[in-house]
């Protein structure tokens, strides 16, 4: 039987903790050390039971600014208690498995789902490997009490990437101690605040909450820091297939400055690029 779990319109806090357990097959469970695409890919099937086309909307269309277009949701990795790494691949030797899905709120959009459902079955991996999963509870986490400046730790890394100039064929990953760091993530806050607010009204359920005047990074006093030494992780993408792309975030903790709603929408939709392939989480430390 599949639970709906909630609207958008119904409640303001819009992130979850999930269990998962494994279901059990001859005692082994291995998956790629790349797993975020296929998990990614498990969101939006699940999204699409709630609404088949607002799921297709989103993940061709979402929300534009500058060319740019915005899914505003992402995902934390999986947190595995018992593990052994076996070259690219990781081996589960513990039954319960949790994840964190988040998502920025969207008050007026009844028809928009979470997707997440209680007894679902799914199974991620490659022609390789692969592990299946039941979600035993989905637990509906309270919204934190946000201020202008906020402490955080990454639960899945962090991407920023930036191209010199127009010609430049590759943008070039980021480090989180380099000079303009800072600046591009609270840019790219900025971009996905205005690309909501300045939004028309959404084709799949009403319109969006009152369009506001556009934000400007210099319209506030920000600051970044981290407050740790950053992993790097490279994350391939469409793994063995002629899309395959590697994408390159760090994790670490960070201390950052800026108005109380960009950083809660940092908080929901992620921090940085490419949040809907599971990049980007964070939760306060």
């Amino acid at each position: 039987m599949i639970i709906l779990l909630i609207l958008w319109g119904k409640e303001k806090d819009m992130r979850f903790k999930i269990q998962l357990e494994l279901r059990t097959k001859n005692g082994s469970h291995v998956l790629p050390l790349n797993y975020q695409y296929e998990l990614s890919s498990w969101i939006y099937k699940t999204l699409n039971y709630g609404n088949e086309e607002f799921a297709e909307w989103l993940h061709k269309e979402g929300y534009k600014n500058d060319y740019k277009n915005f899914k505003l949701f992402t995902f934390s990795n999986l947190f595995i208690p018992r593990y052994e790494i076996q070259g690219d691949r990781m081996k589960i030797n513990s039954r319960e498995v949790t994840m964190q899905v988040s998502f920025y709120p969207i008050d007026s959009l009844e028809y928009f789902v979470t997707g997440l459902f209680n007894n679902q079955q799914f199974t991620i991996g490659d022609k390789k490997s692969n592990a299946a999963f039941t979600v035993q509870t989905v637990e509906k986490l309270p919204e934190p009490e946000f201020k202008g400046t906020m402490e955080f730790k990454t639960l899945s890394p962090i991407l920023i990437s930036y191209k010199n100039n127009e010609d430049q064929k590759y943008a070039e990953y980021k480090h989180p101690e380099d000079d303009n760091y800072g600046e591009l993530l609270l840019k790219n806050l900025v971009a996905k605040y205005n690309a909501f607010y300045e939004a028309e009204a959404n084709p799949f359920g009403g319109s969006n909450p009152e369009r506001v005047k556009p934000l400007e990074t210099g319209d506030f006093d920000y600051e970044f820091k981290t407050l740790t030494k950053p992993k790097s992780r490279l994350i391939t993408i469409k793994s063995g297939t002629k899309q395959e792309s590697k994408l390159r975030g760090y994790l670490y903790k960070f201390r950052l400055k800026a108005t109380a709603e960009l950083i809660r929408l940092g908080y929901y939709a992620g921090f940085g690029e490419k949040n809907s392939l599971g990049f980007g989480c964070g939760e306060i430390d």
